[in-house]
Protein backbone atom coordinates (compact mmCIF):
# COMPACT_ATOMS: atom_id res chain seq x y z
CA UNK A 1 0.00 0.00 0.00
CA UNK A 2 2.42 2.59 0.92
CA UNK A 3 4.44 1.72 -2.16
CA UNK A 4 1.62 2.38 -4.18
CA UNK A 5 0.80 5.92 -2.57
CA UNK A 6 4.37 6.57 -3.10
CA UNK A 7 3.97 5.58 -6.97
CA UNK A 8 0.83 7.56 -7.50
CA UNK A 9 2.93 10.61 -5.45
CA UNK A 10 5.41 10.17 -7.71
CA UNK A 11 3.05 10.38 -10.80
CA UNK A 12 1.17 13.12 -9.49
CA UNK A 13 4.58 15.00 -9.03
CA UNK A 14 5.63 14.43 -12.74
CA UNK A 15 2.53 15.16 -14.07
CA UNK A 16 2.65 18.71 -12.34
CA UNK A 17 6.25 19.34 -13.63
CA UNK A 18 5.25 18.84 -16.94
CA UNK A 19 2.00 20.71 -17.33
CA UNK A 20 4.08 23.90 -15.38
CA UNK A 21 7.30 23.27 -18.03
CA UNK A 22 4.68 23.29 -21.08
CA UNK A 23 3.58 26.67 -20.43
CA UNK A 24 6.77 28.45 -20.18
CA UNK A 25 7.24 27.74 -24.06
CA UNK A 26 5.57 30.50 -25.82
CA UNK A 27 3.63 29.90 -29.14
CA UNK A 28 3.46 33.09 -31.20
CA UNK A 29 1.33 33.04 -34.19
CA UNK A 30 3.50 33.65 -37.37
CA UNK A 31 3.71 37.24 -38.22
CA UNK A 32 3.44 38.50 -42.20
CA UNK A 33 6.56 38.83 -43.89
CA UNK A 34 5.14 42.87 -43.99
CA UNK A 35 5.73 43.09 -40.37
CA UNK A 36 9.78 41.91 -40.89
CA UNK A 37 9.47 44.89 -43.73
CA UNK A 38 8.26 47.53 -41.39
CA UNK A 39 10.91 46.83 -38.55
CA UNK A 40 13.65 47.28 -41.80
CA UNK A 41 12.00 50.84 -42.36
CA UNK A 42 11.66 51.20 -38.26
CA UNK A 43 15.51 50.78 -37.94
CA UNK A 44 16.56 52.47 -40.94
CA UNK A 45 15.00 55.66 -39.72
CA UNK A 46 11.85 55.29 -41.90
CA UNK A 47 9.48 55.44 -39.24
CA UNK A 48 6.72 56.95 -40.79
CA UNK A 49 6.55 54.04 -43.58
CA UNK A 50 7.31 51.71 -40.69
CA UNK A 51 3.88 53.52 -38.81
CA UNK A 52 1.59 52.83 -41.56
CA UNK A 53 2.57 49.46 -42.70
CA UNK A 54 1.90 48.98 -38.38
CA UNK A 55 -1.52 50.19 -38.90
CA UNK A 56 -2.15 47.94 -41.90
CA UNK A 57 -1.11 44.44 -40.30
CA UNK A 58 -3.64 45.49 -37.52
CA UNK A 59 -6.41 45.61 -39.63
CA UNK A 60 -5.86 42.17 -40.80
CA UNK A 61 -8.79 39.66 -39.67
CA UNK A 62 -5.93 37.42 -37.52
CA UNK A 63 -4.83 40.65 -35.59
CA UNK A 64 -7.86 43.12 -35.74
CA UNK A 65 -9.55 41.06 -32.91
CA UNK A 66 -6.72 39.50 -31.10
CA UNK A 67 -4.10 42.12 -31.36
CA UNK A 68 -0.35 41.25 -31.12
CA UNK A 69 1.71 42.31 -28.76
CA UNK A 70 5.03 42.43 -31.00
CA UNK A 71 2.92 44.79 -33.48
CA UNK A 72 1.82 46.85 -31.07
CA UNK A 73 5.14 47.21 -29.51
CA UNK A 74 6.73 48.20 -32.51
CA UNK A 75 3.93 50.82 -34.00
CA UNK A 76 4.45 52.05 -30.36
CA UNK A 77 8.28 52.54 -30.82
CA UNK A 78 7.68 54.04 -34.74
CA UNK A 79 5.08 56.79 -33.04
CA UNK A 80 8.04 57.46 -30.83
CA UNK A 81 10.34 58.15 -33.90
CA UNK A 82 7.15 60.17 -35.75
CA UNK A 83 7.27 62.60 -32.26
CA UNK A 84 3.70 61.48 -30.94
CA UNK A 85 4.16 60.18 -27.39
CA UNK A 86 0.17 60.30 -26.69
CA UNK A 87 -0.27 58.05 -29.33
CA UNK A 88 2.54 55.46 -28.25
CA UNK A 89 1.67 55.10 -24.77
CA UNK A 90 -1.32 53.99 -26.13
CA UNK A 91 0.37 51.12 -28.21
CA UNK A 92 2.48 50.30 -25.50
CA UNK A 93 -0.18 49.77 -23.46
CA UNK A 94 -1.61 47.54 -25.49
CA UNK A 95 0.83 45.53 -26.02
CA UNK A 96 1.17 44.93 -22.32
CA UNK A 97 -2.52 43.91 -22.14
CA UNK A 98 -1.43 41.44 -24.68
CA UNK A 99 1.65 40.29 -22.94
CA UNK A 100 1.92 41.95 -19.24
CA UNK A 101 5.36 40.14 -18.90
CA UNK A 102 7.24 41.73 -22.22
CA UNK A 103 9.47 43.62 -20.56
CA UNK A 104 10.54 45.99 -23.48
CA UNK A 105 6.87 47.44 -24.10
CA UNK A 106 6.97 48.18 -19.79
CA UNK A 107 10.86 49.56 -20.36
CA UNK A 108 9.62 52.36 -23.15
CA UNK A 109 6.09 53.18 -21.74
CA UNK A 110 7.90 54.09 -18.26
CA UNK A 111 10.26 56.38 -20.70
CA UNK A 112 7.14 57.46 -22.73
CA UNK A 113 5.31 58.81 -19.35
CA UNK A 114 8.40 60.39 -17.79
CA UNK A 115 7.92 62.58 -20.95
CA UNK A 116 4.44 63.32 -20.42
CA UNK A 117 4.92 63.99 -17.13
CA UNK A 118 2.79 61.31 -15.69
CA UNK A 119 3.60 59.05 -12.60
CA UNK A 120 4.33 55.61 -13.82
CA UNK A 121 2.72 52.82 -11.92
CA UNK A 122 4.74 50.44 -9.32
CA UNK A 123 1.87 48.99 -7.69
CA UNK A 124 2.27 45.25 -6.16
CA UNK A 125 0.08 44.61 -9.49
CA UNK A 126 2.62 45.58 -12.07
CA UNK A 127 5.14 43.88 -9.86
CA UNK A 128 4.44 40.59 -10.16
CA UNK A 129 3.09 40.93 -13.80
CA UNK A 130 6.92 41.55 -14.68
CA UNK A 131 7.89 38.44 -12.73
CA UNK A 132 5.22 35.68 -14.19
CA UNK A 133 2.49 36.17 -16.85
CA UNK A 134 -1.18 36.31 -15.10
CA UNK A 135 -2.36 33.30 -17.45
CA UNK A 136 0.39 31.48 -16.20
CA UNK A 137 -0.34 31.93 -12.99
CA UNK A 138 -3.86 31.26 -13.84
CA UNK A 139 -3.38 27.78 -15.47
CA UNK A 140 -0.47 26.42 -13.34
CA UNK A 141 -2.36 27.62 -10.39
CA UNK A 142 -5.46 25.45 -11.07
CA UNK A 143 -3.72 22.31 -12.04
CA UNK A 144 -1.58 22.39 -9.42
CA UNK A 145 -4.87 22.70 -6.93
CA UNK A 146 -7.08 20.10 -8.47
CA UNK A 147 -3.67 17.81 -8.71
CA UNK A 148 -3.44 18.54 -4.60
CA UNK A 149 -7.67 17.56 -4.78
CA UNK A 150 -6.82 14.21 -6.34
CA UNK A 151 -3.92 13.73 -3.88
CA UNK A 152 -6.37 14.52 -1.25
CA UNK A 153 -8.96 12.26 -2.21
CA UNK A 154 -6.94 9.54 -3.15
CA UNK A 155 -5.23 9.78 0.13
CA UNK A 156 -8.70 9.77 2.48
CA UNK A 157 -9.77 6.30 0.66
CA UNK A 158 -7.16 4.32 2.13
CA UNK A 159 -7.06 2.58 4.80
CA UNK A 160 -3.78 3.72 6.09
CA UNK A 161 -3.72 7.70 5.44
CA UNK A 162 -0.26 9.26 5.97
CA UNK A 163 -0.43 12.67 7.68
CA UNK A 164 2.28 14.05 5.79
CA UNK A 165 1.08 13.34 2.64
CA UNK A 166 -2.14 14.83 3.40
CA UNK A 167 -0.84 18.16 4.70
CA UNK A 168 1.01 18.08 1.37
CA UNK A 169 -2.33 17.42 -0.49
CA UNK A 170 -4.19 20.51 1.51
CA UNK A 171 -0.86 22.95 0.40
CA UNK A 172 -0.90 22.29 -2.88
CA UNK A 173 -4.41 23.30 -2.97
CA UNK A 174 -4.34 26.42 -1.11
CA UNK A 175 -1.34 27.22 -3.00
CA UNK A 176 -2.20 25.89 -6.58
CA UNK A 177 -6.02 27.95 -6.44
CA UNK A 178 -4.19 31.16 -4.50
CA UNK A 179 -2.32 31.47 -7.75
CA UNK A 180 -5.06 31.21 -9.53
CA UNK A 181 -6.88 34.44 -7.97
CA UNK A 182 -3.68 36.36 -7.85
CA UNK A 183 -3.48 35.89 -11.31
CA UNK A 184 -6.95 36.85 -12.26
CA UNK A 185 -6.39 40.08 -9.83
CA UNK A 186 -3.73 41.50 -11.50
CA UNK A 187 -4.84 40.51 -14.87
CA UNK A 188 -4.88 44.04 -16.56
CA UNK A 189 -8.03 42.39 -19.40
CA UNK A 190 -10.12 41.81 -16.14
CA UNK A 191 -10.77 46.10 -16.03
CA UNK A 192 -9.40 46.95 -19.62
CA UNK A 193 -13.24 46.71 -21.02
CA UNK A 194 -13.64 49.79 -18.69
CA UNK A 195 -10.29 51.37 -19.53
CA UNK A 196 -8.90 53.96 -22.25
CA UNK A 197 -6.23 56.34 -22.18
CA UNK A 198 -6.69 60.34 -23.50
CA UNK A 199 -5.44 60.93 -26.65
CA UNK A 200 -6.48 64.11 -27.13
CA UNK A 201 -3.51 66.79 -28.40
CA UNK A 202 -4.71 69.17 -25.17
CA UNK A 203 -5.75 68.09 -21.84
CA UNK A 204 -9.76 67.81 -21.50
CA UNK A 205 -11.26 69.57 -18.83
CA UNK A 206 -13.26 67.79 -16.24
CA UNK A 207 -16.82 68.44 -15.48
CA UNK A 208 -19.36 68.04 -12.80
CA UNK A 209 -22.43 67.19 -15.40
CA UNK A 210 -22.17 66.25 -19.22
CA UNK A 211 -22.35 69.79 -20.77
CA UNK A 212 -19.75 72.29 -21.99
CA UNK A 213 -21.39 74.63 -19.80
CA UNK A 214 -21.09 72.71 -16.52
CA UNK A 215 -18.56 73.51 -13.89
CA UNK A 216 -15.13 72.45 -14.39
CA UNK A 217 -12.99 70.09 -11.70
CA UNK A 218 -9.75 69.79 -13.10
CA UNK A 219 -8.04 68.45 -16.05
CA UNK A 220 -6.90 65.40 -17.79
CA UNK A 221 -2.84 65.19 -19.29
CA UNK A 222 -2.75 63.35 -22.59
CA UNK A 223 -1.51 59.92 -21.95
CA UNK A 224 -3.49 59.33 -18.53
CA UNK A 225 -5.03 56.23 -18.34
CA UNK A 226 -8.62 56.30 -17.06
CA UNK A 227 -11.60 54.36 -15.97
CA UNK A 228 -14.98 54.67 -17.78
CA UNK A 229 -17.55 54.58 -14.57
CA UNK A 230 -20.84 55.90 -16.63
CA UNK A 231 -21.36 57.01 -20.10
CA UNK A 232 -23.61 59.19 -21.59
CA UNK A 233 -24.09 59.72 -24.97
CA UNK A 234 -20.95 61.51 -26.29
CA UNK A 235 -19.92 61.70 -23.06
CA UNK A 236 -17.68 59.62 -20.21
CA UNK A 237 -17.68 59.96 -16.52
CA UNK A 238 -14.21 58.92 -16.05
CA UNK A 239 -11.60 58.44 -12.75
CA UNK A 240 -7.77 58.96 -13.23
CA UNK A 241 -7.35 56.48 -10.03
CA UNK A 242 -8.99 55.20 -6.56
CA UNK A 243 -6.13 57.01 -4.70
CA UNK A 244 -5.80 60.35 -2.62
CA UNK A 245 -5.06 62.54 -5.68
CA UNK A 246 -7.53 61.02 -8.07
CA UNK A 247 -9.81 62.99 -10.11
CA UNK A 248 -13.53 62.08 -11.02
CA UNK A 249 -15.83 64.46 -14.33
CA UNK A 250 -17.30 64.06 -17.38
CA UNK A 251 -15.30 64.43 -20.77
CA UNK A 252 -16.14 63.95 -24.20
CA UNK A 253 -15.75 60.59 -25.08
CA UNK A 254 -13.47 61.46 -28.20
CA UNK A 255 -10.63 63.19 -25.86
CA UNK A 256 -9.69 59.29 -25.28
CA UNK A 257 -9.40 56.05 -26.74
CA UNK A 258 -10.29 52.61 -25.39
CA UNK A 259 -7.66 50.90 -24.22
CA UNK A 260 -9.23 47.68 -26.32
CA UNK A 261 -8.41 47.71 -29.76
CA UNK A 262 -11.49 45.93 -30.65
CA UNK A 263 -13.78 48.74 -28.70
CA UNK A 264 -15.78 51.03 -30.60
CA UNK A 265 -14.59 53.92 -32.10
CA UNK A 266 -10.48 52.75 -30.99
CA UNK A 267 -7.95 52.39 -33.65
Amino acid sequence: MKRHTLQLSSFLFLLTITFASSLVVSLHAGLPEDFASANANLASGHADKALSTYKTLLTYPEFKTSGSAEIWYNRGLAEMQTSDAVAASLSFRRALLLDPSLAPARIELSKTLGLLGIPVPTGWRERTMQSIHPETMIVTGAVIGWIGALLLVVLLFQSSRRKGLIILSLLLILFGHGASVMGTLVDPRRTARNSAVITAKTAPTLRATPADSATESGTVEPGTLISILSRNGAWWYVSTGSGPGALQGWIPSNAATPLLSSSKGSS
